[in-house]
């Protein structure tokens, strides 16, 4: 639902509604009701921006998931480096040296 309504909202006839709503409001209610269509906005701006938020969330979550994926099924590949996204700083490095390692023996190993 999250995801639905922020596509919706993002839409060039969404927007142009929510511009005519505001045009309207202002036509009509005059200086006293600016301070309620502020607040109206506000906390449809603060929504909107949870619901993309998330729908972004998933989608990385996915995407990470499917690296993780390759990852398994690719021979070779260094599996402590799935879900590498949940790692500190220091187990990063320690990855990225015995990365590095790893192709610096890959690489003898050719040239031999």
């Amino acid at each position: 639902m999250a995801s639905r309504t922020a596509n919706l909202s993002g839409s060039p006839l969404a927007i142009l509604l929510v511009a005519v709503f505001c045009a309207v409001w202002f036509l009509r209610a005059g200086q006293a009701g600016e301070n309620t269509l502020t607040l109206i906005l506000s906390v449809a701006s603060i929504t909107l921006t949870q619901m993309v938020l998330n729908g972004q969330r998933r989608s990385e979550q996915a995407l990470h998931l499917k690296m993780d994926e390759l990852v398994y099924a690719i021979r070779g590949a260094r599996n402590e480096i799935a879900g590498i996204e949940t790692k500190t700083e220091e187990e990063l490095e320690a990855l990225r040296r015995t990365g590095d390692a790893a192709e610096e023996e890959l690489r003898e190993r050719g040239a031999e």
